[in-house]
């Protein structure tokens, strides 16, 4: 290893000891300015500065640090440097070395020109430099007063002492101290109530935060974080939002919002210190995903159009519509068509079929593409797609000429005069007066003279026109008159419920809703003469029409009365919904033909089957349960006659089979809960009892046998109707025969068992013979109801109901349209609790009955033990859910 030069190491310890002597010299000035300084450490462990006013306190600190900083560089700038010479004194100090040798290397010989004697000194100053040894310089040790010690000692330990003191506190008291307008922790905080309240497009609770909440939050884009802050000495400051806005609520109290648009740490602090801090995760509000869900065009068989569309948006979607125009169309227009949907879905998909054949773009190729906005106001398109509006077949040439003339009026290609002049060679091609008069009152609304507005109402009234000029062509004109009362009071109803619409809570007042009832009577009457007439057709075909099965003295009795009670509700949309669904039974109507007559007889003819092996079914299966009725009572009175004597106490409910429990309540079991799950002797009966019994179970089994009969012939009959056996018929049958064998016996607790299998399967087989006439040969297969009249009780054409939501029973059977019960069972099927019934007709034939007032702490007690059986998981699923599905309700 190298030795070091002797002559660098001096240099570097001459720099060190000028550096220890201008400290040294530096302390008189900076005595003063640092104790000036440790005296404002003191006072802000002392929180002294912080409990002024924040102006008071800038003052202060200003006063104390810039006077320490005046002091400290005019000070300074009075130390004088620090010579070589006074360093080397300093070295030869430190170092203990005598005679000052190093006076030596900053001589210079009196005569140095000679070459020799430079050598010479040279060598001396080398010789003297090797000989120094080992060099050292000190710390600065300033020259001090006693009382410049005594300070020295006493200002650290009182800053110290004053540290511990103040614990935990101590760094943000000297924080608080030297930043002006900042709270140390020895202050209590403010008091901070945060919550986020979700966008109006995203629905929901408010999301309220606290100060220690560690989870990120998922938050909709748009959501408003609110903070109120009270006890606060300063202006909050809300970071992590863009422009936030504060209101000032008092002197102490403050509230701040802001709008959550990117995903971050938000956080609010008051006087330096944060209240609270959260991470949020914002969910972006995209546009809507609106695609073709497949080819629109002509539905099979009708004159509607069919859109199928799908749309996806996170928070819902608000409208959807086809936009719809004709390619190489100079004027551009743009047909709209509003596509409903139920309230704003997240995600759905279907197929609207709206009436477009009397637009003039029916029958050509237009290109098609879907628009949706979403619930936050969020818009977007989909692809264009090519295809076919669905047009209506005009037999009659007249009326095809209309229709052509009004294409190309309402496209801008041709003008109101040559239409004008067409329509005049037109009245030459027809005798009769109607049309004639019709033909000149168009003629004379295009001509240049004509009132303002006339020549609008000529496309809709030259559509009339043609619709009835093709009904006059192929039915004659009392019929053709019928369907045009029928279209106009269609229309007098869409306009009054459009009308009502527009007027919002104005429209459902009383005069509004006696113009609208006026106008569906209208409606109504205008239907009974269509379909009057149509029967008197189908009578001169040869065609011999039922009666419809409805409970009112007109089929549309009841349509009118719900569409008239969905309007004055503010239901339009439902009500718009249900005169759709009657213009389109007008429409069958219109178009019927023969074969349609003869296949809506057969309907009928087959509805009107179904409701009466429905009602058969309801009657035995009411039978059937006197049956079990009546053994029951027999067995109670033979078990109680061999029973010891009762003591008046209430038997415990906690010993019984939850199928009693459920028999106290008036209500019958389900079929697999009938057995207790731990199997018991059958309670001893008294022999004299049941000998006395004997007449009424001999009349019993033949009430049995009667009953076995009619289930042989319903069976043959719902199998005859709908193509598909009812098995469960077969399996009531088997459990008669046991039920049979047991009464003859004497048996009554094999019969009760029998019995109530029966029941069982019987309500297995409504099911049954319910489903099967879906989809048999009941009517209900060929487009789920009657064509031309709406089913009574279901009302419509067999599609759900858009008003109320119906009630469904435990397994979501429904009364089917065409029930002639169908509108009481909703009513009627319930249990003694209030609650909707099981399935089929297991509800309407039960024998229960709601308990009095003396019986109602049995049932309270009864409903506690049910609650704890249902909570106990070690017995059977099937009775778990059924308890579950049961206390739902409570």
């Amino acid at each position: 290893m190298a030795e070091p030069n002797p002559a660098l190491h001096l240099k570097a310890l001459r720099r060190k000891a000028q550096r220890v002597l201008w400290w040294e010299r530096a302390w008189e000035p900076l005595r003063w300015p640092l104790l000036l300084v440790a005296f404002y450490v003191l006072a802000c462990l002392a929180r002294i500065p912080q409990s002024l006013p924040d102006w008071l306190h800038t003052l202060l600190e200003a006063g104390v640090l810039g006077t320490a900083l005046w002091l400290t560089i005019t000070g300074l700038r009075r130390v004088p440097p620090v010579s070589i010479p006074v360093a080397d004194r300093r070295i030869e100090q430190d170092s203990k070395l005598a005679y000052q040798p190093l006076l030596s290397l900053t001589d210079r010989p009196a005569f140095a020109g000679n070459g020799e004697q430079s050598a010479i000194w040279s060598r001396h100053v080398e010789r003297v430099t090797a000989s120094l040894g080992t060099l050292r310089v000190g710390l600065p040790h300033p020259e001090t007063s006693l009382h410049e010690r005594v300070a020295l000692i006493a200002v650290p330990m009182a800053i110290v002492v004053a540290a511990v003191l103040g614990g935990t506190h101590t760094p943000s008291r000297l924080h608080a101290g030297l930043i002006p307008g900042v709270d140390d922790d020895s202050i209590p905080l403010p008091t901070l109530q945060a919550w986020i309240d979700r966008p109006s497009y995203a629905p929901g609770a408010p999301i309220f935060l606290s100060a220690t909440g560690r989870n990120t939050l998922d938050v909709p884009q748009g959501a408003i974080l609110n903070t109120t802050i009270t006890g606060a000495h300063g202006k909050p400051a809300l970071h992590g939002i863009a422009s936030p806005e504060q209101n000032r609520l008092d002197a102490e109290s403050w509230n701040s919002h802001g709008t959550l648009q990117q995903s971050g740490t938000i956080s609010i602090v008051v006087r330096g210190r944060t209240l609270g801090s959260w991470r949020v995760k914002v969910e972006p509000d995209l546009p809507p995903t609106v695609t073709w869900d497949g080819k629109p065009g002509p539905q099979k068989d009708d004159w509607r159009t069919g859109l199928p569309w799908h749309v996806h948006q996170t928070y819902g979607v608000a409208s959807l519509e086809a936009e719809i125009n004709l390619p190489g169309l100079t004027r551009g227009r743009i047909l709209r068509v509003p596509i409903p949907l139920d309230g704003q879905p997240k995600d759905a998909k279907g197929v609207a079929t709206p009436d477009l054949s009397s637009d003039p773009f029916a029958g050509m190729e237009v290109e098609g593409r879907l628009h949706a906005k979403s619930a936050s106001g969020r818009e977007s398109r989909s692809d264009i797609v090519k295809f076919q509006i669905a047009a209506r077949k005009f037999t009659d040439p007249l009326a095809r000429a209309l229709i052509a003339l009004r294409r190309r009026l309402m496209l801008g290609q041709q003008r109101a005069s040559q239409a004008a002049a067409e329509l005049n060679l037109l009245t030459q091609t027809t005798d009769e007066r109607a049309i004639l008069a019709a033909l000149g009152l168009e003629i004379a609304s295009l001509q240049k003279d004509a009132p303002d507005g006339a020549a609008d109402r000529v496309p809709g009234e030259l559509w009339a026109l043609a619709l009835y000029l093709d009904d006059l062509r192929r039915d004659g004109p009392d019929i053709a008159d019928a369907a045009a009362e029928v279209r106009a009071a269609q229309q007098g109803v869409q306009q009054q419920l459009d009308h009502m619409r527009d007027l919002g809570d104005k429209g459902h007042s009383l005069p509004e809703q006696e113009e609208l009832q006026r106008r569906t009577q209208a409606l109504k009457d205008a239907l009974n003469r269509r379909m009057q007439l149509l029967f008197s057709r189908a009578a001169q075909s040869g065609i011999v029409m039922p009666q419809s099965g409805t409970s009112s003295a007109d089929p549309f009795s009841d349509e009118m009365r719900r569409l008239q009670s969905e309007a004055n509700q503010g239901h339009g949309d439902e009500a718009l919904k249900r005169l759709q669904q009657m213009e389109d039974m007008a429409e069958r109507m219109r178009q019927a033909s023969p074969e349609d007559l003869k296949a809506l007889a057969e309907q009928m003819k087959a509805q009107a089957e179904a409701r009466a092996q429905r009602a058969a079914l309801h009657d035995l299966i009411h039978r059937e349960t006197t049956l079990l009725d009546h053994t029951q009572s027999r067995l109670s009175a033979a078990q109680k006659a061999a029973a010891p004597p009762d003591d008046g106490s209430r038997p415990d409910v906690s010993q019984m089979s939850t199928a009693d429990l459920l028999r106290q309540l008036g209500m019958q079991p389900p079929p697999g809960m009938d057995q207790p799950t731990d199997a018991k002797p059958p309670a001893p009966v008294d022999p004299v009892t049941v000998a006395a019994q004997s007449e009424e179970r001999r009349a019993d089994h033949a009430l049995q046998r009667a009953l076995q009969r009619v289930n042989d012939i319903l069976s043959h009959r719902v199998k005859d109707l709908t193509g598909k056996p009812a098995t469960a018929f077969n399996k009531a049958k088997t459990d008669m025969q046991t039920a049979r064998e047991a009464l003859a016996d004497r048996k009554d607790a094999e019969a009760q068992t029998a019995e109530q299998k029966v029941l069982a399967d019987l309500s297995e087989a409504g099911k049954q013979m319910r489903q099967n006439q879906k989809s048999g040969g009941s009517g209900k297969g060929q487009g789920g109801s009657l064509s031309f009249i709406p089913s009574g009780g279901a009302g419509g054409s067999g599609k759900p109901q858009h008003g109320a939501k119906g009630q469904q029973g435990d397994d979501g059977d429904q009364p089917q349209a065409g029930d002639e019960d169908g509108d009481d069972d909703d009513q009627k099927d319930q249990d003694p609790l209030g609650r909707k019934l099981g399935e089929g007709d297991k509800g309407k034939d039960s024998d229960a009955h709601i308990p009095d007032k003396s019986a109602r702490d049995r049932a309270r007690d009864i409903e506690r033990e049910l609650r704890r059986r249902a909570s106990d998981r070690t017995r059977p699923q099937s009775e778990l859910d059924y308890l579950e599905r049961l206390l739902k309700s409570f």
